[in-house]
């Protein structure tokens, strides 16, 4: 069993069988020139958080906030490579760097760094967590690519998959994935249940509830998430 809790934009807090508790992406301020919705909860009302799980070093997926709350809490940070500086430098203790291909065993749960190309953070990462014999991959924020469809493919059956569905455009060119590149991408790797995010930011805006009809003629279930909401799912 896990808990999900979506805060808002990439940001959940995911609570592993065991009580282990990961937040990912995490952006809490409330900037109206960057964040069309508020985020549902501030970082106090987050509860004790085990580690964060910053995808790169971007203010809407780790910002000053989230990283006076590692601190303060004693949290692990794991991200690319400039996350795991910053955070080192703000004070943080304990902090891992990854890069595509590196994985880290913890006490109940493993973390696997994906591929993302996102071409304004270019050692972005994404994650595959491993617990309770599954299987949950959280891109982050990338363009769909050859190299990280054959890793998810090659990694085994996902039960779950948070995929971004609005992004930015730079030079007539997406830099992540929109609401048809997610249900492409998940139609490769084919994950149990996909979990649409990254809608909430100001002029990257999207319907999450578009990404079902996408996924209609696959098994893929889509799980939509309001800010605020908690389910629980591989019950």
């Amino acid at each position: 069993m896990m808990k999900i809790l979506f805060v808002g934009q990439g940001t959940f807090r995911l609570t592993l069988d065991g009580g282990t508790t990961l937040l990912t992406d995490p952006w809490f301020k409330m900037n109206p020139i960057w964040r069309a919705v508020p985020p549902a909860l501030a970082p106090g009302q987050v509860g004790m958080i085990n580690f964060i799980l910053a995808s790169h070093n971007h203010l809407d997926h780790i910002d000053r906030p989230s990283l006076e709350l590692a601190k303060m809490q004693g949290t692990t940070v794991v991200g690319s490579e400039r996350v795991a500086r910053r955070a080192r430098r703000f004070g943080i203790k304990e902090t891992v760097g990854m890069v595509p291909g590196d994985e880290k065993s913890f006490n109940t749960f493993s973390i696997k760094a994906t591929p993302a190309f996102h071409p304004l953070a270019r050692d972005a990462v994404g994650f595959l967590i491993r617990a309770s014999g599954k299987q949950i991959y959280y891109c982050g924020d990338t363009r769909p690519d050859p190299v990280l469809i054959s890793f998810l493919q090659q990694a085994g059956t996902t039960d779950l998959a948070f995929l971004q569905i609005a992004c930015a455009r730079y030079f007539g060119k997406d830099d992540g994935l929109n609401l048809q590149t997610a249900a492409e991408l998940a139609k490769t790797f084919k994950p149990g249940i996909v979990v649409p995010m990254h809608h909430h930011g100001r002029f990257k805006e999207a319907d999450p509830t578009k990404l079902t009809p996408l996924l209609a003629a696959t098994d893929i279930e889509t799980l939509v998430l309001k800010p605020g909401q908690e389910v629980e799912v591989f019950t």
